[in-house]
């Protein structure tokens, strides 16, 4: 028995052979008189992950796959679903998605460039070389008087570890507080004031306020926080590139057009003046 993978595998086969030519005269089979030839069959075949012995066994899989295929082809063909409304509203709507595609694309083709990328990245490991990050615990509860009760139970000897997983109130409570490592501009300035004053291993006297609540900090290690090479972030760089360059060009068709809006009752909402 085949499993669905294969099967599906085998489909997507005859769909990328259905799209090439065919050079070869050998008639594979017939189809109410259409011919199919094995050179659309063999191309098929060698997109599937198969050789040898089971390349041979597969043909015969392969060539009942593509007399299916022309089955629909025909099917299709006589329910003149191509003449239909609806086949042309949504022909219509697939070429709009595709025109806007391509002009994305060629928009941002020099915008997302290989220079850009590499200078973008020479920008990131400056501000990054050399930073100072932590690996650090919290544990955050409501208010003051249960955060110096932790404190004082760590006093006392208990794990910080086993106190969040009791104490702690927000989403990380579950793994112990950990919050991996971070720099000091990638957290509350409160939270990392008291944090990057630590030494490994110890862990806050007084309770540490923000805008969540009442933290108990712990600082598990210090390091020097390591650049990651160009090809680890290439791809969130061309992505962060490629944003930026899209809310620009939006922005700008919303400088140089006309807009005008209107609230549900249809009346006109007054734009905000532009400076």
């Amino acid at each position: 028995m085949l499993n669905r993978k294969l099967l599906a595998g085998i489909a997507t086969a005859v769909m990328v052979a259905f799209s090439a030519p065919a050079f070869a005269d050998t008639v594979a089979a017939t189809v109410d008189g259409d011919k199919i030839m094995k050179e659309d069959v063999m191309k098929a075949l060698k997109t599937l992950p198969v050789k040898g012995e089971d390349s041979d066994k597969m043909y015969p899989l392969v060539l009942d796959q593509v007399i299916n295929e022309k089955l629909v082809d025909k099917a299709v063909t006589a329910a003149k679903i191509e003449q239909s409304d609806d086949y042309k509203k949504r022909l219509a709507i697939l070429q709009q998605q595709l025109a806007k595609q391509m002009y994305v694309e060629k928009f941002l083709k020099d915008k997302v460039s290989e220079g850009k990328v590499k200078a973008e990245y020479e920008k990131f490991r400056e501000d990054n070389k050399g930073k100072q990050e932590i690996h650090a615990r919290h544990i955050i509860v409501p208010s003051e008087e249960e955060a110096k009760q932790v404190i004082k139970d760590l006093d006392g000897g208990a794990k910080f570890a086993e106190l969040a997983k009791k104490r702690s109130s927000g989403p990380t409570s579950q793994n112990g507080g950990d919050l991996g490592w971070f720099a000091q501009d990638e957290m509350l300035p409160e939270f990392t004031a008291a944090a990057f004053k630590l030494k490994p291993g110890s862990y806050t006297k007084e309770p540490v306020k923000t805008q969540f609540g009442w933290h108990v900090i712990m600082v598990e290690d210090k390091r020097s926080r390591q650049v990651p090479d160009l090809k680890q972030v290439d791809g969130a760089i061309r992505n962060k590139l490629g944003q930026e360059a899209l809310q620009k060009m939006v922005m700008d068709l919303r400088a140089k057009a006309d807009i005008k809006t209107f609230d549900k009752s249809g009346k006109p909402v007054e734009a905000p003046k532009k400076n």
